[in-house]
């Protein structure tokens, strides 16, 4: 997610892997882009594995805007407001791309839109 201003995200994954589920593949991931204020994002990743035969993994990650990258786009001629909003949309597509409809992608990214727009 991204958040902003006073906003607070809470992730609890749980990935629970029965002892009679050999062979299970499975990877639980969290991602949050804070964009200020007093924004915070926890992440509790959680796996409870009693087989014996499986690959498991969890990550999470809680991050700003890279200024490195801010750097990059501005210095192709693009003003930071904008640089700022194309790494945003670009931390969402990673997510819309999964989406299988194309009009709900399309929803999606107009609502991201208004969102970066300020309605």
């Amino acid at each position: 997610g991204a958040l902003r201003d006073r906003s607070r995200a809470v992730f609890q994954g749980l990935i629970r892997v029965d002892k009679k589920a050999q062979r299970t593949n499975a990877y639980q991931a969290n991602r949050n882009l804070v964009l200020g204020g007093e924004a915070r994002a926890d992440s509790f990743p959680k796996l409870e594995i009693e087989a014996d035969d499986v690959r498991c993994t969890h990550g999470a990650t809680v991050g700003q805007v890279d200024e490195e990258e801010l750097f990059y786009l501005m210095t192709r001629g693009l003003d930071r407001q904008k640089a700022e909003r194309l790494i945003i949309y670009g931390f969402f597509e990673q997510v819309l791309q999964r989406v299988p409809l194309e009009q709900v992608q399309r929803e999606l990214r107009a609502a991201i839109e208004r969102k970066l727009l300020g309605e």
